[in-house]
């Protein structure tokens, strides 16, 4: 598959997703936030645009992320001055901060070679096993984060092949690293 990724200078070492996050976003937009996570400051806000966060994700396209993100991340619009006729325009994004129920993972997750999607699914499971306290099951899984079988299976066999789950008796299971 061979994903180009590149993780901005500055950027944080670790970043959470929060449980909450499980069935409002499609698996690519859970990876894409963990993205723009990893550049957050201090005070939980990141100053980027979309080109930046398509380097660090590997995507070409990033239609409608701060539409559907608008009010998760409280995205206010500024322009910087770089000494061109026209601004730069960049967004600010609130990133919210850790709750009770969040998984921390490290940025090395981004040198995975597999889709955006194909992480964030990864992602979606560690968060399932640590908090939904069901099995990691096809129905279970499908049911909680309203996926159909075919995106389920898909993603399922991307992860095997890069050995990130196994499945036993119908029941998948994590062998991350971090």
């Amino acid at each position: 598959m061979n994903m180009r990724r590149l993780l901005p200078i500055g950027s944080k070492d670790r970043a959470t997703v929060n449980y909450s996050m499980l069935s409002q976003f499609k698996p690519a937009n859970i990876f894409r936030f963990f993205c723009l996570s990893l550049r957050r400051d201090e005070y939980y806000y990141v100053h980027t645009t979309l080109e930046e966060l398509k380097r660090t994700t590997g995507d070409k396209s990033l239609n409608d992320f701060n539409k559907q993100f608008k009010e998760f991340l409280n995205i206010k619009p500024y322009y910087e001055d770089n000494g061109f006729v026209f601004k730069t325009r960049r967004n600010i994004y609130r990133v919210p901060p850790m709750e009770p129920e969040c998984v921390t993972f490290s940025n090395n997750i981004i040198w995975i070679d597999l889709e955006a999607a194909h992480i964030g699914f990864f992602m979606q499971l560690v968060l399932i096993s640590k908090f939904a306290n069901i099995e990691l099951t096809r129905p279970n899984i499908t049911k909680l984060i309203h996926m159909d079988s075919k995106t389920y299976d898909k993603y399922t066999s991307a992860l095997l092949g890069e050995e990130l789950l196994s499945i036993k008796e119908g029941k998948l299971i994590l062998k991350g690293k971090e």
